[in-house]
């Protein structure tokens, strides 16, 4: 073997050891994978507006860093109307469109006929924005029809995707409408018999792929003639599929070239993270299984290289299911295509030398210090265990936070209604779902028991709100219905529990459930989780990272503690010092709030470990143990310090106003108000609290 072979494999062993290090491991893929698949599956079944949403891109697919951080990918399935791709497929009884392909087109896109049908439609429900008619008499739907939603919510749309406004510590998120279509345009059954050279994609790969179907993604071509009406035909869940077969070195050469994207201004918007995937597609399509080794790393990525650079060369990158589609196509100048040959000509002979230079993930010198012979410490790079931990905590924190988000949206709706209308609506919601548990794979069952446990909470605690403003006492069935969700995690589900004993007195009880939750809370491992806003990235906590490391990435129960929200249903639980959240903003205020940040002001939120105190405060108060309520409202004070992940601090500093009054100690209780309208100066219960204070 040449020095020359000898010296790649070395540099292709250490590279692949680096990708291990920042994630891009079996490991980690995987979490990531299981954790879309997780957040995928609560769209699924807790479906509240009808749709499928399905999340695409590299943070499904595992294909991404720290670094690289890309956005959620996800893509709104509309089902309202049948697509279908040719006649034989017309369904009587619902509103069909006709797939139409001809010269007018684009290759890889389409126009969508309205088709004549039974089906009485209105023309309230077609309105003009939506459909207008071609020079040939046909109805045709505009790919601007489905924005509409997106902008009612206050998103930002750029071509097909409408992007979320910016909100602190949550990841960008790019959605894409899009139709559902069964059936595979001919166009793309042609690659179900295309020859390979190494056996990939298998045909039973090809079948599967295939019954995936494909969606109608509303975008015009680059080069297309027919503005507003061209629909992109998307084998997204195909591709998905295909990705998914892929070993680990196949993502770490995809990565490698994702990396090299985002370290070189002149790949910006011009070359996608979505053309590189393309061109990893046909390599693995046209090599032999045995080349995509990890001592053969370099030598892969030069292979993915050479295709990119013969695709720019020709401004010509074939779709990889619909050839004929020319992913370029209108999107690359003259002078980029000169530029880019240049620099791929240059990382191409550096034989993967010039990976040393990227600063992403600290790459460069990652690779240097695997070649160094002398120890070197390097304060500001990780190490592979500990980067493994950060990621899985991560991971475990965005589908703790996903599953909050869900059903705070859902429960919404309802949030201001009648109390016995809303806990009909809710149990419904929990049956629909609970029939649905026979049919589903494992990863969704468990989503389905995060959920569904959380509304036993609910139904159970509005139960007994409604029975203690009616009877003035707590039904069994409440009870039980509470008892039914005491696994949602740490405290919060406990801790509504215990609010409905104290409510009606029973303070022995609640000093029992709360002296549990004290037991159970180890504040070095539990994070405060909070679904109304976003949360610090960069707050870490060690002991929660470690244990999401150990364990299955959606096994979170035991280590998040949610933040307590209460509906205003569930009034007559609430503690005093609490139900002024449900009024924390003016009439004028109300009118400014967001469609999207500002819903979980319609509640009264609290997180659970200063709620804990502030019910142990209470409970020891009412049993006349001074020593324990002093102690507790000493934890009160001092948890902003001793935890600062804390979400809802105004609400903290005005509870602890609320116990200084009663205490007595006005001019404490108007220091707490201050600080706490320091945190939040409108939208605030402090507002008010001052006034009544200094009435």
């Amino acid at each position: 073997m040449s020095s020359i072979q000898r010296n790649k494999e070395q540099l292709s062993l250490r590279i692949s050891e680096v990708l291990d290090d920042i994630g891009v491991s079996d490991e980690i893929i995987q979490k990531r994978r299981q954790t879309a698949s997780f957040r995928e599956s609560i769209f699924l079944e807790f479906d509240y507006v009808k749709t499928t949403q399905y999340l695409f891109g590299s943070q499904s697919e595992g294909t991404t860093t720290e670094g690289i951080n890309s956005d959620d990918d996800v893509l709104h399935c509309i089902p309202c109307f049948m697509v279908i791709n040719d006649w034989s497929h017309w369904k009587q009884g619902k509103a069909n469109l006709l797939m139409v392909r001809d010269q007018t087109t684009t290759p890889g896109y389409c126009l969508l006929q309205l088709l004549r049908s039974d089906v009485p439609l209105a023309e309230e429900c077609i309105p003009n924005s939506m459909f207008c008619m071609d020079n040939k008499g046909r109805i045709i739907m505009k790919n601007t029809a489905l924005h509409q939603m997106f902008a009612r919510l206050g998103m930002v749309q750029h071509g097909p995707a409408a992007m979320s406004p910016m909100q602190p510590g949550v990841r960008e998120t790019d959605v894409v409408s899009a139709l559902p279509c069964l059936q595979w345009p001919t166009e793309a059954r042609r690659w179900l018999t295309r020859d390979n050279v190494g056996g990939w994609p298998t045909a039973p790969l090809k079948s599967e792929s295939e019954n995936c179907g494909c969606f109608l993604v509303p975008v015009d071509s680059k080069i297309s003639g027919l503005v507003g009406v061209e629909w992109r035909i998307s084998t997204t869940l195909a591709e998905r599929h295909l990705m998914f077969s892929l070993n680990t070195i196949h993502m770490k050469c995809y990565v490698m070239m994702k990396v090299l994207l985002k370290s070189y201004d002149v790949f910006h918007d011009v070359i996608s993270s979505y053309m590189c995937k393309t061109v990893l597609l046909h390599c693995v399509e046209n090599t032999v299984v045995d080349f995509w080794q990890e001592r053969n790393l370099i030598t892969c990525f030069d292979k993915m290289l050479c295709v990119l650079y013969n695709f720019i060369a020709h401004v010509q990158c074939p779709h990889f299911i619909i050839p004929e589609n020319n992913l370029m196509a209108g999107k690359i100048s003259p002078l980029q295509q000169q530029r880019l040959l240049e620099l791929l000509a240059r990382i191409i002979r550096s034989e993967g030398r010039m990976l040393l230079d990227i600063q992403i993930d600290n790459i460069g010198e990652r690779i240097r210090q695997k070649f160094s012979r002398l120890p070197v410490f390097y304060p500001y790079i990780e190490s592979r265990l500990v980067m493994h931990r950060l990621l899985s905590g991560q991971l475990s924190l965005n589908s703790a936070q996903f599953i909050l988000h869900i059903i705070e949206a859902y429960l919404n709706i309802y949030n201001g209604n009648c109390c016995e209308n809303t806990i009909k609506q809710i149990v419904c919601s929990y049956g629909d779902i609970r029939k649905l548990y026979p049919q589903l794979n494992n990863i969704q069952k468990k989503a389905l028991s995060y959920i569904s446990q959380y509304l036993c909470t609910t139904i159970g605690s509005m139960i007994a709100s409604y029975y203690i403003s009616k009877h003035g006492r707590i039904p069994n069935i409440a009870i039980e219905w509470l008892q039914s969700g005491l696994n949602t995690d740490v405290s919060s589900s406990l801790l509504k529990l215990a609010t409905v004993y104290y409510s009606v007195g029973k303070l022995n009880v609640t000093e029992d459930i709360l002296t549990r939750i004290d037991q159970k809370y180890d504040r070095h491992v539990v994070f405060p989780v909070c679904g109304c806003k976003g949360s610090d990235g960069q707050l870490h906590k060690e002991g929660f990272d470690i244990a999401a490391n150990n364990g299955q990435v959606n096994d979170f129960r035991n280590i998040v503690s949610y933040c307590v929200g209460f509906m205003y249903q569930e009034v007559n639980i609430v503690p005093l010092e609490l139900r002024q959240e449900f009024f924390r903003s003016s009439q004028e205020e109300i009118q400014r709030r967001h469609p999207l940040f500002d819903k979980w002001m319609n509640y009264a939120v609290v997180d659970s470990l200063p709620y804990l105190y502030l019910l142990q405060y209470k409970v020891y108060n009412s049993l006349g143990k001074n020593e324990e309520k002093l102690r507790a409202l000493q934890k009160l004070k001092n948890v902003m310090n001793e935890e600062p992940r804390i979400q809802h601090k105004e609400t903290v500093y005005n509870l602890l106003g609320k116990c200084m009054e009663q205490e007595n100690l006005p001019n404490d209780a108007f220091h707490y108000y201050e600080r706490s309208l320091q945190v939040r100066p409108q939208h605030n219960a402090a507002n008010f609290y001052m006034a009544t204070l200094l009435s």
